[in-house]
């Protein structure tokens, strides 16, 4: 009878000790994810506002992180981990600011079969994936009606998972895809005596 306290006993510091290392290790990776996503939005963040755009860093639920690729996914929110994020937005754009493909695209509300055109917010997303020591990227934005444009870099609808500077030079080429586009989209609108359709 000792001897099943005795084990007992140690069972449970074991199992303590393996829960202590369970919420230490959760507590670092936390504070490793906060690290990374700090360095990188101090390190961009003058760039995006002085592009004219909104960056901000907070904490979201995870699965705000990534743009749902299936109805499963849209509808799977069944986890309430939280994670740190920056997002960009371009709500400071007229032209930019709805042009995002719908989140519902994957599974979209179907008439005769067809996809229903959206115009949604747009956005860049930036999470930590702590398990691969990357950055994740989600650009949507410069979307027509939820259709690819042929006059932008191809790249700027590629999601990415990256070291920082990787991040950093996709984050280049979708800012100066989208930049010149609304630059040209003023430039027309100035060219027809401030209106935007003729």
């Amino acid at each position: 009878m000792n001897e099943l306290r005795r084990l007992i006993s140690n069972n449970m510091e074991l199992l303590d000790a393996e829960l202590d290392t369970q919420e230490d290790l959760a507590v670092h990776k936390l504070a490793r994810q906060h690290e990374a996503l700090e360095e990188l939005f101090f390190d961009i963040r003058p760039a995006i506002k002085e592009a004219g755009y909104h960056i901000a860093l907070f904490e979201t639920p995870k699965y705000h992180t990534y743009k749902p690729k299936c109805y499963e996914d849209r509808w799977d929110i069944t986890s309430d981990e939280m994670a740190k994020m920056i997002k960009i937005e371009f709500e400071r754009s007229s032209y930019l600011k709805d042009t995002g493909e719908s989140e519902n695209y994957y599974a979209p509300h179907v008439h005769n079969g067809e996809h229903c055109g959206g115009n949604d917010p747009a956005y860049i997303k930036i999470s930590w994936d702590d398990a691969k020591g990357v950055y994740f990227m989600v650009p949507n934005v410069a979307y027509n009606y939820n259709k690819e444009r042929k006059d932008v870099d191809k790249r700027t609808y590629l999601e990415l998972q990256g070291t920082k500077s990787m991040i950093v030079v996709r984050l280049a080429v979708i800012l100066a895809s989208v930049m010149r586009l609304e630059r040209n989209f003023n430039a027309a609108v100035a060219a027809n005596g401030g209106k935007e359709h003729e």
